[in-house]
């Protein structure tokens, strides 16, 4: 007997295989999840999948359904039932009185004034609430996934300036075994390719840090099962600048949720007083009278009005209260909007200028690569020096890491014009531009 486990000594083998057959299972369960190729939209859905935010508006929904459902109820009658006895001592006798009646109590003010309408206006702005986490969820996955795209393409630029490079190398070992060039030239080469596997390796850091985010928002662990179907972020950029208007924040659901709270008050203030109108009751029973000198058990039946009298001045406090808290939110919804204004006037002037400094790098990448070419030839030919050649490509190199980081800002700034705007569509939209296969 293993005193660790407690299983026979014999059969401990056999357990453990099971154990690591089962765990082995779990793993292939656990991280199968996750598409060979993952795309854009499926991005998105798995994100909105795996947030516990979103599961928790779910449930809140669910919470502002029945506390609607309990409160409609209350424009219906209630129905009790009573069962008591009553003992009576008189001179020279006593006797004692048993019933078992059924009463309703109907509350007209719930009735009249649709006390239901506030709550049920309430599911309406959870759901809005859940909305807004919704745009922030796709907002984060959608940037996340642009910005690992973006790393592998600075990465790619990279292995390709490192193959000239190589390249370069081994014509300077040539014209140096040939005695044109000094052994300096071979050092400052390989000194500038390690300096851009370095960079390539700090890319490769980030790459994974921006995995490892964007599997946990999926629900998964695992970032080496990790493949994104690739987006061309250059006709993202190509797109132009969208126009502007105060009704592009029409369906913000930041704004919208605050519609539905104006209207859920607006309800309640109708619902304030109530209490103040008259409640009907109904009731009928039957009554075991052991009264020697009545007339034995009998049936009865009654009806009421019961008509409040005094309240103090509670209900014109309450209303006032609502009317106030009315004017609290529009005053927040107009400072909500004006604040998603000005971030959205300042997203689409950082677009504007973005365009143009597109237009001045792409610019600066033909003049870059031309100068390339003609350090080549002319190193080649004696004319300027290694170091002449090797800032050249420095320099179109940095261009190039350059294009593709304003390409990424101007997606990034796209996605969250879209998203302040609530343009889901177009984002998803993006997951059409993938390069043809």
């Amino acid at each position: 007997m293993n005193k660790l486990t407690g299983w026979p000594t014999n059969l401990l083998p056999n357990r453990l295989l099971l154990l690591l057959f089962l765990g082995g299972g779990w793993n292939v369960a656990l991280f199968a999840q996750l598409p060979a190729l993952l795309t854009l939209k499926e991005c998105i859905r798995l994100a909105e999948e795996n947030s516990y935010q979103l599961q928790s508006d779910d449930y809140e929904i669910a919470v502002a359904e029945n506390i609607a459902s309990a409160v409609d109820s209350r424009s219906i009658p209630r129905i009790t039932g009573e069962l008591a006895t009553d003992n009576r001592f008189l001179q020279p006798y006593y006797f004692n009185q048993m019933w078992a009646s059924v009463h309703a109590d109907w509350s007209l003010g719930d009735l009249i004034r649709k006390t239901g309408r506030s709550a049920s206006q309430d599911i309406e702005t959870r759901r809005l609430e859940k909305e807004q986490h919704r745009l922030s969820v796709i907002g984060r996955s959608t940037s996340l996934y642009m910005s690992i795209l973006q790393v592998q393409e600075q990465m790619k630029i990279l292995g390709v300036r490192i193959g000239f490079l190589q390249h370069h190398h081994k014509v300077s070992q040539g014209m140096w075994q040939a005695g044109l060039v000094s052994q300096l030239d071979l050092l400052q080469t390989e000194s500038e390719i390690v300096k851009l596997q370095e960079d390539s390796a700090r890319l490769a850091i980030i790459r994974a840090n921006l995995g490892v985010e964007l599997v946990h928002l999926l629900g998964e662990k695992r970032t080496d099962s990790l493949t994104l179907a690739p987006v061309k972020l250059d006709t993202i950029a190509a797109q132009p600048v969208p126009g502007i208007s105060l009704e592009d924040l029409s369906q913000n659901p930041l704004l919208t949720a605050f519609d539905s709270r104006l209207k859920a008050q607006q309800f309640r203030s109708d619902e304030i007083g109530a209490e103040q109108i008259p409640h009907i009751t109904l009731g009928s029973g039957y009554v075991r009278d052991a009264d020697p000198t009545g007339d034995g058990n009998y049936w009865m039946i009654n009806a009421g009005v019961m008509i409040p009298i005094y309240y103090g001045n509670v209900f014109t406090y309450e209303k006032q209260g609502s009317r106030a808290m009315e004017e609290s939110l529009v005053a927040r919804r107009s400072e909500s909007e004006r604040e998603l204004m000005i971030h959205l006037v300042q997203v689409h002037e950082k677009m504007v200028n973005l365009k143009s400094l597109m237009d001045l790098q792409h610019q600066r990448h033909d003049i870059s690569a031309s100068a390339v070419d003609f350090a080549g030839i002319n190193y080649e030919s004696g004319i300027s020096s290694n170091l002449d050649y090797l800032s050249s490509q420095q320099r179109l190199t940095h261009t190039e890491l350059a294009i593709e980081e304003t390409r990424l800002e101007y997606a990034v700034n796209l996605i969250e014009f879209y998203i302040t705007t609530n343009r889901i569509d177009r984002i998803i939209a993006m997951d059409y531009n993938q390069d043809e296969k």
